[in-house]
């Protein structure tokens, strides 16, 4: 049934608002082939930081600290990789750095730094970034 969520439910995710000199990290998801912060899925064991901490480390070579929950988002999109339809849970999280990441290839068709309002107004976002923007949300932190 299209739309449907898959068996087991919604996919958790942790991602993170990058945030280095007052701008924003978007990276262009190969998977999904829309525009997201970067983050992933915990594994066994792992707590929705920790996951966001390893993440961090593998797709941006970067080590994160104290990171802030901000809230979630949900959507249902296509993964042109898997060819199927996913349901995920985004788990949004910010985190200020000061070094330049070193992006993984393989997890970014592109990247590039925006401000929070070009990110609101940004066209081709995930659907959990754009249900989590639409709430209002403010990272005036």
């Amino acid at each position: 049934m299209p739309g449907a969520v898959p068996p087991g439910g919604p996919q958790v995710v942790s991602s993170a608002f990058v945030e280095k000199d007052s701008k924003f990290l978007l990276v262009l998801c190969p998977r999904f082939r829309v525009w997201r912060v970067p983050g992933g899925r915990p594994r066994i064991g792992e707590s929705l930081e920790q996951a966001l901490a390893r993440e961090m480390e593998e797709e941006l070579g970067i080590r994160i600290k104290n990171p802030r929950f901000l809230g979630y988002g949900q959507d249902h999109q296509y993964d042109f990789l898997k060819k199927k339809e996913t349901s995920r849970l985004l788990m949004f999280f910010h985190v200020r750095i000061t070094e330049e990441p070193r992006i993984d290839p393989d997890e970014a068709l592109e990247s590039k730094w925006v401000t929070f309002e070009e990110l609101r107004k940004h066209e081709n976002k995930e659907g959990a970034l754009n249900e989590f923007l639409k709430k209002g949300t403010s990272l005036r932190l």
